[in-house]
């Protein structure tokens, strides 16, 4: 009898063995089906949509590069209007020249200014200009725009680009003109040296110096849309 107890305890305690050996395999292989899924799952993130992957296309300009618009504007304020467009789009700082001596209001082509601006632009005259309230330097992409005077830049506008470092910059060429834009554009390029340069832009108003913008609006909205896609 003393042996039968003996061997029933035994086999109890197998058996009792046996059933936490049991629960242990069971618990490890549970344990290992949900490792399986969770690494499936993990490298099987949720897809992006196409909205959030353009929203952070959009959102790169803003990011990673600081940008600044700067213009020279004359009577009817047509260069400012584009600047204007370019700045909201772009999310940029805004920069205007100013002369330190004003020039006469504009009273046609045979006015006093038109005399004035077509002297200083053949002999390349450079009018000291206010100091601006922000430093171009710190800024790694700078639209620079200005009115076209006897198809060159106006004279402010070629003050401001010869006092600047631009190398490594990225520069945003535009101007405007009222069916003459001349050579405004090569020469920026040749003045910023060193430069980088973004899809430039000659936008065009009428020819008696009014405001009536000639040019398309879609295409100025291209060309908005080609520089965003440039700085991207």
């Amino acid at each position: 009898m003393i042996f039968g107890k003996t061997s029933d305890c035994i086999e109890e305690k197998e058996l009792s063995m046996n059933l936490r050996r049991a629960k242990f395999v069971a618990a490890f292989v549970v344990v290992g089906v949900l490792v399986v899924f969770g690494i499936t799952f993990t490298a099987s993130p949720t897809p992006k949509s196409p909205s959030a992957e353009a929203n952070k296309e959009e959102s790169v300009v803003t990011k990673e590069k600081k940008i600044l618009v700067v213009c020279y504007s004359f009577s009817c304020g047509n260069t400012r209007k584009i600047a204007k467009q370019l700045q909201v789009a772009l999310n940029a700082d805004y920069a205007e020249i100013e002369p330190v001596t004003p020039y006469p209001p504009y009273g046609g082509w045979d006015s006093e200014v038109t005399r004035q601006g077509q002297r200083e632009v053949e002999a390349g005259y450079q009018p000291e200009i206010k100091p601006l309230t922000i430093n171009v330097a710190d800024y790694d992409v700078i639209a620079v725009g200005t009115p076209t005077w006897w198809f060159r830049m106006a004279p402010p506008m070629l003050t401001f680009l010869h006092s600047q470092d631009w190398t490594g910059k990225t520069v945003i060429p535009f101007i405007t003109h009222g069916g003459w834009p001349g050579h405004v554009i090569s020469d920026i390029k040749t003045i910023c040296a060193g430069a980088k340069f973004a899809p430039d832009m000659e936008i065009q108003f009428d020819s008696q110096g009014g405001a009536d913008m000639l040019t398309d609006q879609a295409e100025i909205d291209a060309w908005i849309d080609s520089v965003k896609k440039y700085l991207q």
